[in-house]
């Protein structure tokens, strides 16, 4: 073996190592997590941080609520509440509007990289939208 190889070998025998300790750390962490999940006092204080997350939904809803009906009638609001107009575009028919976007506006039209690149691979795409060549990359096994 030649000394590039020797400090190749040497390089993945340390990798294995490292990936085997990082490994071992994930496990005890989540070992670790599941234990603190399932002790009686993170189920009281998950248990109470749902409740509060339930009331704080239920009271924000509420307040809006009245804040919409005060604001349809013309009523002041409390310094702390704002009423505000969004304007909100609802597609009715995503695949009607893609056609007509097709033909007509076409910058809300979005290309699929992915769908692209397979395409191109086949050779369906002409070639000069994109080229296609073969890389050279190393990979390194999974199980050192």
């Amino acid at each position: 073996m030649n000394q590039v190889q020797e400090e190749l070998e040497r390089k993945l025998n340390e990798l294995a190592k490292a990936r085997e300790s990082a490994e071992a750390v994930k496990l005890a962490k989540r070992e670790m997590i599941e234990n603190v999940q399932q002790s009686d006092d993170f189920m009281k204080l998950d248990t109470l941080d749902r409740e509060g997350a339930a009331l704080i939904a239920e009271l924000e809803a509420s307040i809006r609520e009245a804040a919409l009906a005060l604001h349809e009638n013309s009523c002041e609001l409390p310094a702390r509440v704002t009423v505000k107009n969004f304007t909100v575009v609802t597609i009715s028919d995503e695949a009607k509007a893609r056609e007509w976007c097709m033909s007509n506006f076409r910058p809300a039209l979005k290309l699929d990289t992915k769908t692209f690149e397979k395409a191109a691979k086949d050779g369906t795409v002409p070639a000069d939208l994109a080229t296609v060549t073969k890389e050279a990359r190393a990979q390194i096994a999974t199980k050192l």
